[in-house]
């Protein structure tokens, strides 16, 4: 969908944090302007591991079936062996819980699906949204900031145009051009191994059999080799390191690179089909801040990491999504602009973490449980007695009450909706409130105060201001 009316937000970028920003925006009712350099998404697979918090916000939004119907049958950990056809090998986690440990903590798991699947899915959510304007092909070459708003320099083809808008988000990726205007540096490592990876067809299921896993290391002598499955039909990438000083991409053409797959596979008669060929550097760089006056950065733009652990896709929409909705709620006057403070305050530590976090080189630490960082403050899922809402369910795009069963509660009126939920007791139990408390939570699931018995309209008031102000964890502080 276009529209012809001037953007608010500009964001630069239709990878996963873009186009989850953008979503988060367009829901709220802000004219957003979504552009992207490349004329198409991206072809290639890129990152399979969907997480458990990221599937939360898709069934919010209520994408989880169409981001299941791209998903490939295999279990959400990974093998280690010497071959894919070998017999032996172990299984280790990816840092993702099974099926059985998200039964008990979500309504939702994980979803092993390749990027160039949930992209789609995303844009075509985002077309359906109104006050949105989407353009592909075009480049950001400039951004003058002042006090009241940044004009962006835009290039298509040969023609130039500017465009002027309230903010501006970077979500264009670890060479963000957002990021070089705004003078916004990356700390950390910037090479950490250079890898070749190849796009192959090959009947690979036959090969690993029963043993369906999201990834494949194989150990040799140095780094190990990786095969990755990203579609339901035999579609794989194969991975390796490689020297870049002193080789070239000439140096394996597909008949080397068919022969190395055939020797991580096990199968010397196996026939792949070579499809795309590129090569990618390991990073774990973090920008020194996230937000430049009225331009902020999302996801790659904001951290680079590596594979390892499959943070990076997940880290990215979460971004999104945060300052998405923060960045809405100002733009309709719900809260104050210092609530777009707390969009780095949250959001950085996560991406220096999980940025040091995939520095570790694979089997030196134990990411079997890394997911319960990405849902530790959100308030418990709990089944409602339907056994078909989660209290996730019930958390609507502004604030939401949830009380037990005989709480009293005649909340005043504030700039931001604000909705109340009377759950059952024994959800009010998992809730910590009882039969006659409550508590205050935000859209992505952080409780702001929580009351033990019913509290007076003053208090949840001040609560509720302080969000708005963007003191949340001081909130849950008093009300703790």
């Amino acid at each position: 969908m276009r529209t012809t009316e001037q953007p608010v937000v500009i964001v630069v970028g239709a990878g996963p944090a873009g186009l989850t920003a953008a979503i988060a925006l367009a829901r709220l009712g802000v004219r957003t302007l979504v552009v992207e350099r490349r004329t198409a998404l991206s072809q290639f697979p890129r990152a399979t591991g969907i997480s458990l918090r990221t599937m939360e916000l898709m069934r919010a939004w209520g994408l989880e079936s169409a981001i299941r119907s791209g998903a490939i049958d295999a279990s959400p950990t990974g093998w280690v062996g010497r071959a894919l056809a070998s017999t032996g090998g172990a299984e280790v986690s990816m840092g993702f819980p099974t099926d059985e440990v998200a039964a008990s903590i979500s309504p939702t798991s994980v979803v092993i699906a390749p990027q160039d699947h949930l992209e789609p899915v995303l844009m075509d959510h985002l077309r359906s949204l109104p006050r949105v304007s989407i353009r592909l092909g075009v480049e950001l070459i400039a951004l003058d900031q002042d006090d009241d708003g940044v004009t962006a320099t835009l290039r298509e083809h040969d023609d130039t145009s500017t465009i002027r808008a309230a903010y501006v988000i970077g979500a264009d990726g670890a060479h963000s051009a957002v990021r070089d205007l705004t003078g916004i540096t990356m700390e950390g490592p910037g090479d950490l191994g250079a890898y070749l990876a190849t796009l192959f067809r090959a009947p690979m299921a036959d090969v690993v059999g029963a043993r369906r896993h999201g990834l494949y290391m194989l150990m040799r002598q140095g780094p190990p080799w990786v095969f990755l499955p990203t579609d339901r039909h035999d579609r794989w990438v194969f991975s390796l390191t490689w020297d870049p000083t002193r080789e070239t991409r000439a140096d394996y053409p597909p008949e080397r690179l068919a022969d190395l797959i055939r020797e991580g596979a096990g199968v010397p008669d196996l026939e792949p089909e070579i499809v795309w060929t590129g090569d990618f550097t390991f990073a774990a760089q973090i920008a020194d801040r996230y937000r430049e006056r009225r331009v902020f950065l999302v996801g790659d733009a904001a951290h680079r990491m590596t594979p390892r652990g499959a943070a990076g896709m997940n880290t990215a929409i979460h971004d999104g999504y945060d300052l998405g909705w923060k960045l809405g709620w100002v733009l309709r006057s719900w809260a104050d602009d210092s609530l777009l403070d707390s969009y780095e305050a949250e959001r950085r530590p996560v991406g220096l973490r999980n940025t040091t976090r995939s520095a570790v080189p694979s089997g030196e630490r134990d990411v079997s449980e890394d997911y319960l960082d990405d849902i530790a403050d959100r308030i418990p899922h709990v089944w409602l007695p339907d056994g078909l809402t989660s209290t996730l369910d019930l958390l609507g795009e502004g604030l939401t009450v949830l009380t037990g069963p005989k709480a009293h509660l005649q909340p005043r009126q504030h700039e931001v909706p604000l909705e109340m939920r009377i759950v059952d007791q024994e959800t009010a139990d998992a809730l910590g409130i009882g039969t006659d408390g409550l508590v205050l939570v935000r859209p992505d699931g952080l409780p702001i105060a929580r009351w033990a018995a019913s509290a007076d309209a003053s208090s949840v008031s001040a609560a509720v201001s302080d969000t708005l102000r963007g003191t949340t964890r001081e909130a849950v502080a008093r009300a703790a």
